[in-house]
């Protein structure tokens, strides 16, 4: 599957830079050779390949088999929290309504919460299975070790204090990761957004999670090559997270860990049908700085992890990875690509935009509709329904936001 989709790849990159000669001198005419073949590759041939490997990664996916545990092992969940007080009850209650035979241990982690967290939970009527942990404000990353100290379960799951659970979702990341492969050491969970109506930032979020974020664990969750168990909803082997030492102290902990992981010859997959529901940042300002911390989080990861040089990293997970590499260049691309595109076409010039840059449009929404169509099916399967979506906040992922 993975050769068939690179090969097929490969021949429509091939054949649009053909295509794209003529386009490429146009613009050299105006911005010079080197902007003109940056804009080309970043804004419609690394893209466009992009959109037929997944397409057909995604399409020749084989069905998975439904298996059952003999017996679902007991579980601790470690659940970091600072400044949670108007979300961490909802959390809570969702972990307690798990439809899950073991026992569920939670480790709450308080990060020193100066909004009254703490005294919420000292005033709770907490089960004897959860164990309240206090500590100064040191970060999520040592909340995360502090829990994994008091941890004597075989797996532990992460999850966040405004994350709600789907009924089912420990029960099924749990089938998923004890029925894989020795050699997996991550399973990640399925998060969709919990305050998607709150506005148009919110709703433009849902569409990337429902699309762009579930789509790519797809794809990679198929190759055994998950690039980031997100702390949100993940669950490991806790040997193996012992082993590695934990979660190391920066910006994105959780995509460090996931790659070390990776880079020691361990595979990470993705369980679609455990669902959770997260808050995402409601303005333009939160969500910037949000993305910027994920970009962080990677550069950290690239500087962390060798992935050249690995010799235990499997060739699939080498080149996700450094395709996630390429991910900024387009972004920098569309910057200059779609105001520079639109001024020029106001003027009876289509010089950027144009029919050949348009060409990656019906790969794009054929992606989409693929991804939805196993979206809804997973949904149906677990029997969860999500409110609709605005139109409006599509397009203008199509268009902007969309860099996947």
């Amino acid at each position: 599957m993975f050769l068939i989709s690179i090969m097929f790849a490969i021949f429509y990159l091939v054949f649009s830079i053909l295509i794209s000669i003529n386009w490429i001198n146009d613009i050299a005419c105006f911005f010079g050779y080197f902007l003109a073949i940056y804009l080309v590759t970043f804004i419609a041939l690394i893209p466009g390949f992009h959109y037929v490997f997944t397409f057909l990664s995604l399409l020749f996916t084989k069905k998975e088999k439904k298996s059952n545990i003999k017996k679902e092992e007991d579980v601790t969940i470690l659940l970091p929290v600072y400044n949670m007080k108007a979300s961490i009850k909802d959390t809570i209650q969702s972990i307690q309504n798990q439809k899950y035979c073991g026992k569920i241990y939670m480790n709450i982690i308080d990060d020193g919460s100066t909004d009254g967290t703490l005294e919420l939970l000292k005033s709770m009527d907490l089960d004897s299975n959860i164990t309240l942990i206090e500590s100064k404000h040191m970060g999520k990353a040592y909340s995360l070790n502090k829990g994994l100290e008091y941890v004597t379960t075989s797996y532990t799951i992460t999850v966040d204090g405004d994350t709600v659970l789907h009924p089912l979702a420990i029960r099924n990341i749990m089938r998923k990761l004890v029925n894989s492969d020795e050699k997996t050491a991550a399973t990640a969970g399925c998060i969709f957004v919990k305050n998607d109506k709150k506005n148009f930032i919110t709703k433009l979020q849902q569409w990337d999670y429902t699309l762009g974020i579930f789509g790519v664990k797809l794809v990679q969750g198929n190759y055994h090559a998950t690039l980031v168990a997100q702390g949100a909803f993940s669950a490991y082997k806790t040997e193996l997270l012992k082993k590695m030492g934990g979660w190391q102290n920066c910006v994105g902990e959780d995509i460090v860990l996931t790659w070390q992981l990776l880079s020691q010859g361990y595979e990470t997959n993705f369980s679609k049908n455990a669902v959770a529901f997260t808050e995402v940042p409601e303005r333009l300002k939160s969500l910037g700085k949000q993305r910027k911390r994920w970009a962080r989080g990677m550069i950290e990861a690239f500087k962390k992890v060798k992935i050249i040089t690995s010799k235990k990293l499997n060739l699939k997970a080498k080149f996700l990875m450094c395709f996630n590499a390429l991910f900024p260049f387009i972004d920098l691309a569309l910057l200059i690509f779609i105001p520079l595109g639109l001024i020029l076409l106001a003027f009876g010039k289509p010089l950027l935009i144009g029919w050949i840059s348009l060409l990656v449009i019906p790969f794009g929404m054929l992606l989409c509709l693929l991804i939805e169509i196993k979206r809804k099916n997973m949904l149906k399967e677990i029997d969860c329904k999500l409110e609709k979506r605005s139109v409006l906040a599509f397009i203008v992922y199509i268009l902007l936001y969309n860099d996947r």
